[in-house]
């Protein structure tokens, strides 16, 4: 045939494909739709798999198994323990964590084959559609459908249509471009579709995509540093404020993405309620730090139990309490400039003391070197809609004589 084409042997480990497995970062997703477009390419999700440990578990499992080419039964073999100890195998219910919905699913050979198959494939993909790209003469994709019955006509109907790789066309009709697609593309030269007859078409065909699957789905040029996703998240917030950015699939996000979210939804939450002073903005939770290993340390010797979670809430009530129009009678306010320090501020632990049942977070008042700031939080704070976790409870500003003449315990 002479044709040029790249291959993908599962007997063998294929390195893009691996990569682009690899790159993937878990997001915990209770609806797929929750995981968007090129999201996709950047963050492994699993609909209904709302353990991040266990999704963890799974991408590392799905990983090991395309770097050793495994089978799908050998695979389901190997993963099944763990899911059954952490206990998602069989009958589970399964717990929308954002809105209290409750889904009881069956995780069977046939799901766990569609994990499988969907992400392997994927990765494929990815690591096919970056080694053609990369080819310098073979500049021309054929879409190639399996011709066994069980295609869908859609797909079997764009067997043989040959196009510029530039073409718009493939930005989101890439395969697979269906659950449990088997099309794949295929790189000729010129000369190669002139010898072999291939007529290169001029006119895009329709989309064939389905919804899910109506992305770019090549992975070429991503951003390795996952700011797209964290924007998109930003961006589906600022649609729709009713839900809180408290969002538990950040957890395996770089620290430096996460802060800039976090201080993306500080910032837009005084505005709204601090500068606007719009009370009834929707969003009742911003997620503005986590506390360091140390701390976390310090905290369960003394208070003898293990936390549930790490990461630092502030309320839009608990904001509106230390407002400076609330606080200004006794002296005790923030400026504006200083309530967007907090992010900040947590992250670098200058001064933590732990009183009672408090951790206090010091940080200084540039303009008036006789006060000083404090950042009150309530460590292990049950809150209905997120379970327990670490709430600012206080924010003001007091005389430094008072907090030097305190018995504070100092932490850091």
């Amino acid at each position: 045939m002479g044709q040029s084409m790249v291959s993908f042997d599962f007997n063998l480990p294929p390195e893009e494909n691996i990569k682009a497995l690899k790159a993937k970062k878990p997001k915990l997703s209770f609806n797929y739709d929750e995981v968007m477009h090129e999201a996709h390419l950047k963050a492994f999700t699993i609909a209904k798999v709302t353990k991040l440990d266990l999704l963890s578990d799974i991408q590392d499992s799905l990983l090991k198994a395309q770097s050793e080419g495994k089978s799908f039964e050998v695979w389901k073999k190997e993963i099944k323990p763990t899911l059954a100890k952490k206990g998602w195998l069989g009958k589970v219910e399964v717990i929308n964590d954002k809105t209290g919905e409750s889904k009881t699913i069956n995780v069977n050979n046939t799901r766990l084959k569609k994990i499988y198959n969907t992400n392997m494939r994927s990765a494929n993909a990815q690591g096919r559609a970056k080694a053609q790209y990369a080819l310098e003469g073979e500049i021309y994709l054929r879409y190639i459908a399996l011709q066994d019955g069980l295609t869908r006509p859609s797909h079997l109907k764009m067997q043989g249509i040959t196009l510029h790789r530039d073409d718009p066309f493939w930005k989101t009709n890439y395969p697979p471009n269906g659950w449990n697609c088997r099309c794949v593309v295929r790189a000729y030269s010129k000369e190669e579709c002139e010898r072999e007859g291939f007529s290169i078409s001029q006119t895009p065909p329709l989309p064939i995509a389905s919804k899910d699957w109506s992305y770019d789905k090549r992975g070429l040029n991503k951003d390795e540093s996952l700011d797209s996703i964290l924007q998109t998240k930003l961006e589906k917030f600022k649609k729709n404020p009713n839900k809180s950015v408290f969002v538990e699939s950040l957890k395996k996000i770089p620290n430096a993405a996460l802060k800039k979210t976090w201080e993306t939804s500080l910032n837009a939450m005084i505005d709204e309620v601090l500068v606007k002073g719009n009370k009834a903005y929707p969003a009742a939770y911003v997620q503005v730090g986590k506390i360091s290993p140390k701390i976390q340390s310090f905290l369960e010797r003394t208070l003898g139990l293990k936390f549930e979670d790490y990461y630092l809430i502030l309320s839009k009530n608990n904001l509106l309490h230390a407002s400076p129009t609330r606080k200004a009678t006794y002296n005790q306010a923030l400026r504006i400039e200083e309530f967007r320090e907090i992010v900040n501020v947590l992250e670098e632990e200058k001064e933590v003391y732990w009183d009672k049942d408090s951790l206090i977070y010091f940080f200084e008042d540039k303009e008036d070197k006789t006060k000083i700031n404090k950042i009150v939080v309530t460590p292990n704070y049950k809150i209905k809609r997120f379970g327990k976790t670490n709430v600012i409870v206080t924010l003001s500003k007091i005389d430094k004589y008072s907090k030097d003449s305190k018995k504070y315990k100092e932490i850091k």
